[in-house]
Parts: C-alpha cells; structure tokens; sequence
C-alpha cells in the first residue's frame, strides 16, 4: 500500500490517498455469452455458479446476478425474447426469471449432461444437445417449456448447435463430424466429415445466404455450402481449438477467437474477381490482442467485440479498423467488497468465500519541509513513505458452496457482520489482544440473510432482505442483537435493490432499484413514511450517495449523467451533460465520495479512474427550480436543464487499475481499493507464447 498527497482546487484540498493493492480475487472463468437485443441484456456465465446480467442501454455495468446452486455448471445460455434458458452438465434446462433472480422452471430433457443450446428464429422452439449424441427439440410457447421432437441418437456429445435462418433446420457439431438435421422429421439431411476423426468441431455460425461456418480443435475455420454440403473454404486461423466464432449483422464480418494462440481475429466477407467470375471470400481484415488466455465465448454487438474467457475478464473492442479502444471490466463481485472501521483505521474485504480484516498503514511523520502550504498545481501527486505497514489481523472462512453476498463492519470496530445466500453471521471483535466471538445463541429470527449490511453511526444495524426488500433495524449492546423494526420498501421497489443509502443522523433512506427507480423515505424514531421518488431516469442507476449532515442525494447514471437532488426543496440543485468524463463511455461511475468540507468537490470513480469534479460557482439553483419541475425529466427537460450550465466540472483524475473501492477515511483521507491486471492473472497458468522463427 502506498499513500498519495493530492490537490484538489480548494484551500484544504491536499488529500492523502491510501492505495490498497492486497486486494485479489481469483478469475472466474466466462464460459457463456448471450444477448437479448429486446432487453438489451448481456447475460454471461462463469465457471462458478453465477450468471451476470448486464445492462448494455448505455455504458455495460453489471445490473443483475443470478445465483445458482452450488456446483451447478452452466455449460451454455440463450435468450428467446426476454426469457433467459441454461444448459448444465448436471442435465437440467432451466429457465431464470430474470426479474425475481431465480430458477422459473426445470427440464431434464436426456438425462445425460447438455452441452448446446439454441433458439429458433421465431422464438417458439429451443434445441439442446447432450453428452450421448441426443438432440431435444422443445417448444417454448405459452409461457412453458413442452417436449416436442427427439431425433436420431448420433454417435458423440453435441458441442454446439444452430438453427438456420428458416427455422428448418438444425446444424449440430461433434467429434469429427458435422450433420444437417430436419427439424421437423428428425432425420440428417446431411453429414459432412473433417480432415481428421479426432478433430472436434467447437463452434457453429449459420448464415442466411446458407453458409455454415465451423471452428474445430485443429485450429481451422471451415466454409460450408448447406445447400449441398460441399466445402467452401479452409483456413488455418490458430494453432489450435477455434473455441468461439460470431459475425455482425450485415454478416460481413467473421470474428474468431480461441486457444493457441488467444487472438480476436476478424475477417471481412470480400468480392473476389477473377477473369469473368465473382465470388466472396473471408479475407483477413484485423487481429485484435485482448487477451493473454485462452477466449471461450464471443458475440458481435452494433460493431462491438464481447470476448471473455479464461481470464474471467469481459472485454470488449470495435470491430472496425479506425477503432483501436480497449475495455476490461474485471469480474468483480456484485456490490461493496470493502466496509471501513474509521476510528480504528481498520478495512474489512469481502471475496466469495471468506471475509479479510486488515490494518491501514500509516505514513511518516513529516519534516518542518514538507509542512509548508501546498503550492503544486492541481492533480500533483507525491509518494509518502510508510512508517507501518499494511497488516493483515484476522480471516473469516464459510464453506466452500457458501457464497457471501455482503459484509461490513461497524465504525467503532466492535461488530462484523457477513451474510451468505442461506444464514447471516454477526460477531464481537474486541482488541488487546485480537479476539473475535461469533454469537449464535438467543439471536432474533428477524436476523435473515442481507444483500445489503449497514452500520448506522448511532450504533445500530440494518438489513436489507432481497427476498421481499424488508429492511430490518437492530439495536446492538454487548454481546446483545435486538430486533427494532422493519422497514417494507417493496411498495415502491418492486424490483431488486441495487444500492442502498441511509443518511449520517438515519432522517433519510434512499434505494435505488434495476428498474431506474429511486426511492426515498423519511424516518422519525420508529416511524417512516415514502417522501419521494426521483425523477425517473432512462438510464440505470450506477452509484448513489449523500452529502453528509446535508439532505442531498448524488446519483450516477449509466450514461454519464451526475445529478445532485435536494430532498427538502425537492430540486435539481446540479446536473452534468451526458458523458461529462469521457472515459465514462466506457466504464460507468461505480462510486461517489463527497467531501465533507466542502459540499461543491465530488469525487468519482470508474474501474479504470479517479476523477475530482467542482460544482460550477456560477450555477444558479433557481434556474433548475424553473426548469426541474416536470415529474418525470425528458430528454427537452434535461438538456434546458443542463444547457445554462454543466452544472459540474472536471479537474483533474488519477489513472488506476481495476478500481473496485473508495471511501473516506476523514476529511483529507481516503483509501482506494484496486486490484493490479498482474495480481488478477497471477493465479492462472503462464499465458501461451508462439515460438518465434529462429527461436530454440
């Protein structure tokens, strides 16, 4: 951990900056990707028992998580529609109720594990391969899943599978072997060999002028004529496994990706002349270096490249020469992964299976030098020397199948509390010397699992159950967990809670929920009432925060917007342009620190940045008032809103590296929690390297 000095444009803005770099959490392989262009909805799937939900309406962040049953591998996913199915290799085909985040209803088609997954053009059928050779063909009509048609038994597991363009018929991929099927008979129409046996075709595209394209284990990318299946076209793209291939729209790009080595190659469908004859060709257009392991999965969205493998990184690229930009988003955990005990400078850190207690170190004392005023220019950055160095006090383990879903630890550092999918655990932690004691007797049933934990500075808890979006209160005395209350949000948010903020003295709730609605209620001791809703906005909420000791809300959106809301004049007190930080058309605003000294800095944060914005002096709130009072802000509003002024402006930003935390430590500290592209891959085997000519 090292500690930077930096200058922010007030008279107290020298800040010092603890850079927390011991945070690392194993990759988690992407094994899956599937796009729901009605919703606009990324769902992916890792090797861990999760599928993410990603919002792509605007800048990608993760919207959603499906948690699934420990040990479940989903091998596969497609969209029909708004309805998300899963393929495992436990044999079940599941459909997910995407709203609700669980299991809507399960077939076990075979018996036998299912590899391959897809959906008809029409939406009304879904085809799933299986480890014995079977191919099961379902209808999804009516809102349910029925058994419709059981072809012929092949000889080999069915790795991948596609509809053509009509519907009629399914082309399916094996060891050695690709075959035509008739969906309605159940017959092949046609079998078509590879070069050798043993090559094992990992990927399938089927066009609409009837080519099929095959990616195998051999390395090679095959052009077929479906019409008669006579071979086209083939070309040696990689050493080895072509694990992934997708086109565009147009069809006139082919991207490939896969093992050996992990490239992104893209080809462009190209007329060819020659004497008196035309004919289109795959022709080499551009290579993309995005991954260092191997790629498993692509898709190819509005001329964007969505990769992601072994790394467990999803990235994403442009297709197109003049478009060189590269975005990584990390697989980080849903929600905060880091809670600070202020007064103890203790940090706590959250992984899936496990919670970290850690000291903050601390920094030198400082020579007659360098006390003198800060006269640098702003953004100017100094290393500090540490006196004491990070130290690591204590780990809390669950089981393995246990997920943790969410943590914390109370300012005074007397309580930590971490919940899983199934039981919330809450324990003292008492100093000299270190001990800590999980209580387990005579505690309330109110105490449930939590997607949210919240220490209150007036001492209390508070937990948001995701299951029905009642949020509990405790009182907490030594040794002693009390029930209090419990709050019901779900008549206003009906949907999942994505962020929850409760106000310094507990006057105020806020929620944001993935259904762009935020919600905020007032409270008086034990008594609530539902103050407001928020404008509602067409982006989804990415981070949320409040002002200290002042009723304002600061909100992010997924386009870029920052807005400030004053819940007692109920106004729009400032409002930026879209994509005010440029950088945010690629990664969202994943977190807000307000300065308690000064209520125009706000701090922000992306995966890749940490940027310092002023409030414009010359913004005057009664113009927003005038402009603000529209229930719900159109797109005529917003602009008239923000067109007097940008409301904020940026001043300077400090580059990081997968930024997953920033807090403030007091009013000139802050910790910033960040995990190193090296540290995330140092888990995995050395990444491949290709021998170069004349290399021993």
């Amino acid at each position: 951990m090292t500690n930077n000095a930096k200058k922010e444009p007030q008279q107290r803005g020298k800040h010092q900056l603890h850079n927390v770099r011991f945070y690392t959490i194993k990759p988690r392989e992407i094994v899956s990707l599937a796009y729901s262009k009605s919703s606009k909805c990324l769902a992916l799937s890792r090797a861990t028992p999760v599928i993410e939900l990603w919002n792509l309406e605007h800048t990608p962040y993760l919207d959603r998580v499906i948690h699934l049953p420990p040990y479940s591998h989903v091998e596969s996913i497609a969209w029909a529609g708004n309805r998300l199915f899963s393929v495992d290799l436990s044999g079940n085909l599941i459909e997910w109720d995407v709203i609700k985040l669980k299991q809507r209803y399960e077939h076990s088609p075979t018996g036998n594990a299912l590899w391959s997954i897809d959906v008809n053009p029409a939406e009304t059928d879904i085809a799933v391969g299986s480890e014995e050779g079977h191919i099961n063909i379902l209808s999804i009509e009516n809102d349910e899943i029925t058994y419709k048609t059981l072809f012929n038994k092949q000889k080999g597991r069915v790795l991948c599978i596609k509809f053509d363009k009509t519907g009629t018929k399914l082309v399916t991929g094996t060891e050695g072997f690709i075959r035509i099927w008739n969906v309605l008979k159940g017959t092949t129409l046609h079998t078509m060999t590879l070069s050798e046996k043993d090559v094992i075709v990992w990927s399938l595209q089927v066009l609409s002028d009837n080519t099929i394209i095959a990616g195998d284990s051999a390395g090679f990318v095959t052009v077929w004529n479906a019409e008669n299946a006579t071979q086209i076209d083939s070309a040696q793209v990689m050493d080895k496994n072509v694990f992934a291939l997708a086109v565009n729209n147009k069809e006139d790009r082919l991207v490939c990706s896969g093992m050996q080595p992990p490239l992104i190659r893209i080809f462009s469908k190209t007329k060819i002349k020659r004497e008196e004859s035309t004919s289109e060709r795959w022709i080499k257009f551009l290579q993309r270096d995005a991954h260092k392991h191997y790629v498993k999965s692509l898709l190819v969205i509005d001329d964007q490249i969505y990769s992601g493998g072994m790394d467990g990184i999803l990235t994403i690229t442009s297709s197109e020469r003049m478009q060189a930009h590269l975005s990584q988003h990390a697989p980080f955990l849903k929600g905060s992964v880091a809670s600070m005990a202020i007064s103890k400078k203790l940090l706590l850190l959250r992984y899936p299976n496990s919670v970290h207690l850690w000291r903050l170190g601390s920094v030198a004392p400082q020579g007659e030098d360098k006390k003198q005023p800060w006269a640098l220019p702003v953004g100017h950055t100094e290393e500090q020397v540490l006196e004491q160095t990070p130290q690591k006090l204590l780990q809390l383990n669950v089981k393995e199948d246990h997920f943790i879903e969410s943590a914390a630890i109370s300012p005074d550092a007397n309580w930590i509390c971490y919940s899983t999918l199934k039981e919330l655990r809450i324990s003292r932690l008492k100093n000299d010397p270190l001990q800590v004691e999980r209580l387990v007797d005579d505690l309330p049933q109110e105490l449930q699992p939590a997607s949210h934990i919240i220490f209150t500075e007036q001492g209390d808890l508070v937990l948001l159950n995701p299951q029905n979006n009642h949020l509990s209160w405790f009182t907490l005395e030594e040794d002693l967990v009390t029930f209090k209350y419990t709050i019901d949000l779900s008549e206003n948010c009906k949907n999942t809670i994505s962020h929850l903020v409760i106000s310094s003295h507990s006057e105020y709730i806020v929620a944001a929920s993935s259904d762009h609605i935020i919600s905020v209620w007032k409270l008086h001791g034990k008594q609530y009432k539902h103050l407001l809703n928020l404008p509602r906005h067409r982006a989804g909420t990415t981070a949320l925060s409040m002002h200290e000791d002042y009723p304002r809300v600061v909100v992010a959106y997924a386009n870029g917007q920052l807005v400030e809301y004053d819940l007692v004049n109920r106004i729009f007190t400032c409002e930026t342009n879209e994509y005010l930080i440029p950088e945010t058309r690629r990664h969202c605003i994943s977190g807000i620190s307000l300065d308690p000294q000064n209520r125009n800095i706000f701090i922000v944060h992306t995966e890749d940045n940490l940027y310092v914005l002023e409030r414009d002096q010359h913004l005057d709130p009664k113009e927003l008032v005038s402009n603000s009072k529209s229930k719900k802000l159109s797109n005529g509003n917003r602009s008239s809103v923000a067109g007097g002024s940008k409301g904020l402006s940026l001043k300077t930003s400090l580059p990081r590296q997968h930024l997953v935390h920033v807090s403030r430590l007091s009013p000139n500290e802050l910790v910033n929690v960040s995990i190193s592209t090296n540290n995330l891959l140092a888990p995995l085997p050395p990444p491949y390297r290709r021998k170069k000519f004349g290399a021993s």
